[in-house]
């Protein structure tokens, strides 16, 4: 671990962002056999904290590299893919990481070679303590009306990003992982507003949205689907289940946030 002298100060959410570190952290372990090594670095300049994260692990192709904080990528990293795919903790931390207005990085020289991370974050000057921090564009101000939105997704990561963008922007949020229970909790608690993943195990998210519209309970709810299926034939069967708005994986937060507004 390399650190600076002197302490510095970034503003932010101290739980999402032990978050981030942890979440890169435990990706290069995941892909770094027993007996390598693991290097966290923390550079500072006049306006940037730089937090690199270096493994000498399996390391990925740099078309690989480029995605790695998509969804659902499958890491094609070594012959077992029991690992599962890299994007379940890594799209999480960008949306972390863009919350606090800063970015994230990935870079790998190929596979066998090792991965590094790289967080870059605003410094917080000790002058500008209690001012107010600029805001990253997909922070969106608190909305005219606070909408209760149940988000169903068996993903649990992509679950919390949302989650953590709708409560930002005001909203009141539940989250289920299961469409059964989500159907339940919906008749309980009644959203204005449900987001939905289609890819649902036990019941997908079009006979989920059936029988929300069916339901007295919840028939007058905005059905958005967010989905990894997006071609023309996957719509039309999100909009023949009742889906009001049919949107692809990874979300265009600036889209959803203007189909919540136009919700009175």
């Amino acid at each position: 671990m390399d650190m600076p002298d002197n302490a510095t100060t970034v503003m932010g959410d101290q739980q999402r962002l032990v978050q981030v570190v942890a979440n890169i952290l435990n990706n290069s372990a995941k892909y770094t056999n027993e007996g390598g090594a693991i290097r966290l670095h923390i550079s500072v300049d006049e306006s940037t904290i730089l937090i690199a994260i270096s493994d000498n692990g399996v390391g990925m192709a740099p078309e690989l590299a480029c995605r790695a904080f998509e969804l659902f990528t499958q890491a094609e990293r070594t012959s077992d893919r029991s690992s599962g795919g890299l994007g379940r903790g890594l799209s999480l931390v960008k949306s972390l990481v863009e919350l606090h207005a800063g970015s994230v990085s990935c870079h790998s020289p190929g596979i066998g070679a090792g991965s590094t991370f790289t967080v870059r974050l605003p410094r917080l000057h000790h002058d500008s303590i209690g001012h107010a921090l600029p805001q990253a564009d997909v922070v969106a101000t608190a909305p005219l009306t606070a909408l209760r939105v149940l988000v169903v997704d068996d993903n649990v990561d992509a679950a919390a990003m949302l989650e953590l963008y709708l409560h930002t922007a005001g909203h009141h949020v539940l989250v289920e992982h299961r469409s059964v229970l989500a159907l339940e909790r919906a008749r309980q608690s009644g959203p204005q507003v449900c987001l939905i993943d289609i890819g649902l195990p036990e019941m997908d998210g079009n006979e989920l949205a059936r029988r929300l519209r069916s339901d007295p309970r919840t028939a007058n709810a905005m059905l958005i689907a967010i989905t990894g299926y997006g071609q023309e034939s996957d719509r039309n069967r999100a909009l023949a289940a009742g889906v009001d708005h049919h949107m692809v994986k990874p979300v265009d937060m600036e889209n959803l946030e203007s189909i919540l507004a136009s919700i009175h």
